[in-house]
């Protein structure tokens, strides 16, 4: 029950500043949260596992007319992280076919100790059949990315080895465009339904 309040309460403290610096999109176009200026990542390079066991440093943007759905995590989440997924799944299931091609979801691990790039990439394809895995190698290399998205979270002291231990991480998912921009913003606990509107209004806009 701990370790739900804690992701709990670190997620409303992001959100009161994501929210300080965001709002709808002015036109309606978009229902999730839509930053002025843009938030971008480009700058952002981390080693990404693809579904089929390749490995590769790549910027986290998007291919040419696709989106990249980014999420910070840990698979050891007792509720927040799966049930993310999920409804990330279920939004994409309700896309046409074409669109949903053009969107890849991302993973990127906030507890790399016990998220081995085997546990990530199973984890994950629980979900999905092409998501990407992100697990920084280097801990200052983790903590950078965390910096430019304004992610944040906080592991609980414990021993080497040790299995469970409290881990507190924001809960947001970041839509990047192929330009490596920000577009928009969804809190834990968004709709599927808003998902997928939000989806079809920046595919069919590229």
């Amino acid at each position: 029950m701990r370790a739900r309040w804690a992701a709990r309460a670190l997620y409303g403290t992001v959100a009161a500043v994501l929210l300080g610096a965001c709002g709808s999109d002015d036109s309606g176009r978009l229902a999730g949260a839509v930053r002025t200026p843009p938030l971008v990542v480009d700058t952002v390079a981390l080693p990404q596992l693809a579904a089929d066991g390749t490995r590769q440093v790549a910027p986290l943007r998007a291919d040419a007319d696709e989106l990249l759905l980014v999420n910070f995590g840990y698979t050891f989440c007792p509720d927040v992280c799966p049930t993310t997924m999920s409804d990330l799944s279920v939004a994409l299931s309700d896309l046409s076919d074409e669109r949903a091609e053009r969107v890849t979801v991302a993973m990127i691990t906030v507890d790399p100790e016990r998220d081995t790039d085997e546990v990530l990439v199973n984890y994950l394809g629980h979900f999905f059949d092409d998501a990407i895995a992100v697990r920084p190698d280097d801990p200052a290399q983790l903590e950078s990315a965390g910096q430019v998205f304004g992610a944040q979270w906080d592991i609980a002291d414990h021993e080497p080895g040790e299995q469970y231990y409290e881990v507190s991480h924001t809960a947001i998912t970041y839509v990047v465009d192929d330009t490596g921009t920000v577009v928009v913003e969804w809190p834990f606990g968004f709709t599927i339904e808003s998902m997928t509107s939000d989806l079809n209004a920046l595919l069919k806009e590229t």
